[in-house]
């Protein structure tokens, strides 16, 4: 969606959040009027997985989301050993972008990373829960409520299985 450029564009706010190659443009659009990047040194694209708790109780929906987690490491491995099939395929057979954006993509995105545990990415999940609670008034609550973890080691043991 280009409604943070937009909203950028016309000074409606002061900064936003921007992605993909949204970020190229607007910064090629408004650099030279003073428009920059913030950098935050993290990752802002983790993949997540978003499951109804009754989906997570069914054995069999479960089995499928298992199965999906091994093809999706095996799928970022490829991706990761393969970015100039991935650009010419996804980025401009699929999305219709230019080989320069797909390139950009490709170069933002660097290599990513399927990780063999989850305690950094429940740690900063945590950070997160108890700034927002504090800041919105609310009880804080264990990022464990909403993490499952059989899911935890499936994605890096479809990779050491693929090699």
């Amino acid at each position: 969606s280009d409604v943070y450029p937009k909203a950028l564009a016309s000074r409606q706010v002061d900064i936003a959040p921007l992605g993909g190659v949204n970020i190229r443009r607007y910064i090629n659009q408004y650099g030279p009027e003073g428009a920059s990047l913030l950098e935050h040194g993290l990752r802002d694209d983790p993949a997540h997985l978003y499951a109804p708790q009754w989906v997570l109780d069914d054995p069999a929906k479960a089995a499928a989301l298992a199965e999906y987690v091994g093809l999706w490491a095996r799928a970022i491995e490829w991706v990761n050993q393969n970015p100039e099939t991935w650009i010419k395929e996804y980025y401009v057979g699929q999305q219709g972008l230019s080989r320069e954006d797909g390139e950009y993509l490709v170069h933002l995105e660097g290599e990513q990373i399927v990780p063999a545990d989850w305690s950094e990415v429940k740690k900063r999940h945590q950070e997160t829960i108890n700034l927002l609670a504090q800041e919105l008034g609310y009880q804080p609550y264990s990022v464990e409520q909403i993490f499952d973890n059989r899911f935890e080691k499936l994605a890096a043991a479809a990779l050491a299985k693929s090699q």
